[in-house]
């Protein structure tokens, strides 16, 4: 067993170290391929996050070639700290091996108490407005500082009011390349196709953040559909729809 810690909470290094040896304790959040839920320790409240037990294809690439999603959810929300972005704090991780493979690996992070972003359709519609607007601004900046999200949803992304802004905290991290310089087209559109609200709220996203690059949003929205693929021919006739109705 491996079991990392950050040093702001070396005190629980015993409590991740028994993580493995136990059920699922505390309110259950997510339950299915990976379990996610929620335990107190003290008056502090963490998220602990145990992954599938890998393909034995996959037990053999985690243990000589790649990181493990654990380690990488570890790994990525430190980076994106690092590069201003907020994350659900990074508590460490545990990784299991059975035998010389791999076996299965959890994480850890800080309870963040504020909805995502699929809860949006519960405020207010011109708060939904600003809260949008201020979601594409950090979309640009995500980009512009070469952050590939592949799991760039609405349920992974927290928002919150501080110092009279609008901000944003990410998990599920571990499905993220980072580049040394801003996103191409393509790499924008693959991110921005993981937005799966239905309209209007991908339009007004779509619209500002293309107002922001200086682009077409009427040419990025079409790429984004297209690379959603669901529903495609009603997706289109929407699309065209719409692009009619604003000349």
């Amino acid at each position: 067993m491996k079991v990392v810690v950050a040093k702001k909470y070396a005190r629980l290094k015993g409590w991740l170290h028994a993580l493995p040896t136990r059920s699922a304790a505390g309110e259950i959040l997510r339950e299915g391929r990976n379990t996610l839920w929620c335990e107190r320790v003290g008056d502090e409240e963490f998220v602990v996050k145990r992954f599938a037990v890998p393909t034995r294809f996959n037990r053999w690439v985690y243990t000589f070639f790649r990181p493990s999603k654990a380690k990488r959810s570890y790994c990525y929300s430190l980076r994106l700290e690092r590069l201003g972005f907020a994350v659900a704090e990074p508590v460490g991780y545990v990784e299991c091996r059975r035998g010389l493979l791999f076996h299965t690996g959890y994480y850890v992070s800080r309870r963040v108490p504020h909805p995502t972003l699929a809860d949006i359709g519960c405020e207010r519609p011109l708060r939904q407005l600003e809260i949008l607007d201020a979601f594409a601004a950090y979309t640009v900046a995500l980009h512009e500082k070469g952050v590939l999200d592949y799991d760039y949803n609405p349920g992974n992304i927290f928002y919150y009011r501080e110092n009279d802004a609008w901000c944003f905290a990410l998990i599920d991290v571990n499905r993220m390349k980072f580049h040394r310089r801003a996103l191409r087209w393509r790499e924008c559109v693959e991110m921005l196709r993981h937005l799966d609200w239905r309209q209007p709220h991908l339009d007004v996203v779509l619209v500002r953040y293309a107002e922001r690059r200086n682009w077409d949003w009427k040419i990025l929205s079409g790429a984004v559909l297209l690379k959603q693929g669901i529903n495609l021919p009603v997706r289109i006739r929407r699309f065209f729809k719409r692009m009619i109705r604003r000349q």
